[in-house]
């Protein structure tokens, strides 16, 4: 994380003009720029050997806004203007750099060394680093339980921090800027109005990251809004720490006493090892990363508020002393390019040896290496441009130096997804004579005469992840959801349309079933019916059976919601294979049946799909689609009769059984590839594009147990 490493040199996102880690007076501080190579260095051995937190992040964020406010308190003390312009071109001039480094290099290992399903994942990372949303980008992952099936941890994850400090170092100077053009308006003190503004954003942040925190920890970690009272908190404390040591120097003076031949107190030796074995301590004893950045976060910044009001001590014992050593300045001086190389090195390796965790020997050859790298980039890439005469002149000269570094670094990413994304385009230009799916398994087939035998499957490996299924469009008109939790309800529907007051088919249930209904939404099409989507992930639809109150509203709600507009037809699962691969009745669906046809609505009850034994996509890459070992056999209950055909058989009138399990697993065999088409994009899923492929099939069955479009 950026901040500073000397009254001559800077490091990366020190505020402009700075002359140091300082106060207001322009003091070096040897404990905060060694604080910043400890908690790096926490960071560091927690995440290669304890794949934990250690709340030293949070540290870095605390430090960075306390040394900004530092910056711009010294230009109201000189009288100059604010300048937000300036100090975003000089910043960015400091931290792009670097991070454009690191993103080149981590997508160039990515292409050499993870599976291609990993690509167009870390193409969207290293896009969002270099812009500094990466946290947006991973929150959006995190709660798309799509996304979310895509890959492991990202070697750009680490991001998500610089990000958000993006972010403040974008929007402090206008706080600041704001409150200084108040102060003077109303001829008040302007540090006071400062400490007004941080603490209206440090309570309602503060109380927002409580509430999000215990409510969606998995967003909250990542929610610049539940981050900003620790910048807030440093904030204050930049305003406050330089106030009340003026106010201890003038009361020396006012003893007769100099600070230079002042006794230091034992009590400010006291507390910075206080604030020392705090921060040390914190991610052992707190689940930093399952209960962050609630009130607890303040743990790890009390600590470095601690290290930091102990101050410049001089004495042998002090933490100061040891913190200015030779290593804890070296850590120090590299602790910015350290933080940016030490995950996307950990995470390869990771994904590469399909570990969770780097045994002692080899996460000792990680820091080795990440240690090298740190000074390697720091050295090479961060030193120069930080002292480039020429950029550092005019403010100007920065932001060309950061719209520069963009261009060079966003390029290429773009172009490689746009590569990435035409290969898929072309294939799918092709894929009638090329990829012809599930309609191999027609005894009537024949194979188209321009096929190329050498053509990719599709969807290409690159572009599996995103081979999902969904709506076109948000439910509108008569369609919008009027009942229950209106808010989720119009967040979850969506149609693709049909004719204008056409038949309406509705999908309800789970992801499973969201897949299936691309073997259904281009019959509808042709037909002119409206298909309508109502998904929750993990849920089967049973309004009446209490499964998980998420998956309970959700029932009740689509329940609801069929009672409102009286659709044609409903697809749904009727059947439920667990993950231990037993096959059993969707709770309560011999009543959840009569309640829909009762609203002279028809259902397609589909018998639930299956699941695999070997994920298939990694299976294939490495193997290849021919390898057996790739296969997975049919669950045993699916090649039973159906547990619902009894309760089926009641109403054939209206309820029109369908089952397409011979389709995805011919001869009881769950292949990869079926005509030159990727089934399964994982172990619970199969891909849209395998699904339009068996269209054909569908509608001869559909229409064979009497159902009609």
């Amino acid at each position: 994380m950026p901040t500073t490493t000397s009254s001559t040199t800077p490091a990366p996102g020190t505020p402009p003009d700075s002359p140091a880690v300082s106060t207001h007076a322009g003091r070096f501080r040897p404990e905060l720029h060694g604080l910043r190579g400890l908690a790096i260095g926490l960071v560091v051995l927690y995440h290669v050997f304890f794949d934990r937190v250690s709340g030293g992040v949070d540290v870095f964020l605390f430090l960075s806004s306390f040394l900004l406010v530092g910056t711009f308190t010294r230009r109201i003390d000189r009288g100059l203007p604010m300048r937000p312009a300036a100090y975003w071109a000089r910043t960015f001039k400091r931290l792009l750099p670097p991070t454009a480094v690191v993103a080149l290099g981590t997508l160039g290992a990515v292409y050499l060394l993870l599976g291609q399903e990993r690509w167009m994942p870390a193409i969207t990372d290293a896009i969002g680093s270099l812009l500094h949303v990466e946290n947006w980008v991973l929150i959006q992952r995190g709660v798309d339980y799509y996304a979310a099936e895509e890959t492991g941890a990202s070697p750009f994850q680490h991001f998500w921090s610089l990000s958000i400090q993006g972010q403040v170092f974008l929007l402090w100077p206008l706080l600041i800027a704001a409150a200084v053009l108040i102060a003077r308006v109303l001829r008040r003190s302007p540090r006071a109005a400062m400490a007004i503004v941080f603490l209206a954003v440090l309570i309602p942040s503060f109380v927002w990251s409580v509430h999000s925190t215990a409510a969606q920890q998995e967003i909250a970690y990542f929610d610049t809004f539940t981050r900003l009272w620790e910048f807030a908190a440093g904030s204050l404390l930049g305003l406050a720490l330089p106030w009340w040591e003026r106010r201890a120097e003038h009361r020396l003076r006012a003893r007769g006493r100099r600070r230079r031949t002042e006794r230091p107190a034992l009590w400010r030796v006291l507390l910075g090892w206080v604030g020392i074995a705090g921060l040390v301590s914190c991610g052992l004893l707190l689940d930093v990363q399952g209960a962050f950045p609630g009130w607890v976060a303040a743990w790890p910044l009390a600590a470095a508020a601690l290290v930091l009001v102990a101050g410049t001590t001089g004495h042998r014992l002090g933490v100061d002393t040891l913190l200015a050593t030779g290593p804890g300045k070296l850590l120090g001086d590299i602790s910015y390019g350290l933080y940016l190389v030490h995950w996307p090195i950990l995470a390869i390796y990771l994904a590469v040896t399909e570990t969770d965790r780097a045994g002692v020997g080899a996460g000792a050859l990680i820091i080795l290496a990440s240690l090298v790298l740190a000074w390697l980039l720091t050295r090479l890439v961060d030193t120069p441009i930080r002292r480039w005469s020429w950029a550092n002149a005019r403010a100007r000269r920065s932001g060309l130096v950061v719209l520069c570094c963009l261009a060079l670094a966003i390029a290429p990413a773009v172009g490689a997804r746009e590569h990435l994304l035409g290969v898929q385009r072309e294939a799918a230009a092709r894929a009638v004579a090329d990829n012809p799916g599930a309609r191999v398994l027609d005894p009537d087939f024949q194979q188209h005469p321009d096929a190329d035998p050498s053509a990719a499957p599709l969807p290409t490996a690159a572009t599996i992840g995103k081979d999902w299924f969904t709506g076109t469009e948000p439910c509108t008109g008569d369609l919008v959801p009027r009942s229950g939790n209106v808010e989720r309800m119009t967040e979850r529907c969506a149609i693709r349309p049909g004719a204008e007051d056409g038949p309406v088919l509705v999908s309800i249930g789970n992801s499973r079933i969201e897949q299936f209904t691309g073997a259904l939404a281009p019959i509808a099409e042709r037909e002119g019916w409206t298909v309508i989507t109502l998904w929750e992930g993990g849920c089967t639809f049973a309004p009446d059976a209490q499964v998980s109150p998420v998956c309970d509203e959700f029932s009740a709600d689509t329940m609801a919601y069929l009672r409102q507009i009286e659709p044609d037809a409903v697809v749904l699962h009727s059947t439920f294979l667990t993950p231990d691969l037993e096959e059993g009745l969707v709770p309560g669906i011999d009543r959840t049946l009569p309640a829909i046809t009762a609203l002279g609505t028809e259902v397609i009850a589909l018998r639930d799909q299956p699941r695999l034994t070997v994920e298939p996509v990694p299976c294939v890459e490495e193997k290849g689609a021919d390898d057996p070992s790739c296969a997975s056999p049919l669950p045993e209950d699916l090649t039973k009769e159906r547990p619902d055909a009894e309760l089926l058989a009641r109403d054939r009138e209206h309820v029109v059984p369908l089952e397409v399990n011979d389709l995805i697993c011919p001869e009881e065999t769950c292949s990869p590839v079926i005509g030159n088409v990727r089934v399964s994009l994982d172990d619970d899923h199969i891909t849209r594009t395998y699904a339009e492929s068996m269209q054909d099939a569908v509608d001869a069955r559909l229409r064979e147990a009497g159902f009609r479009w």
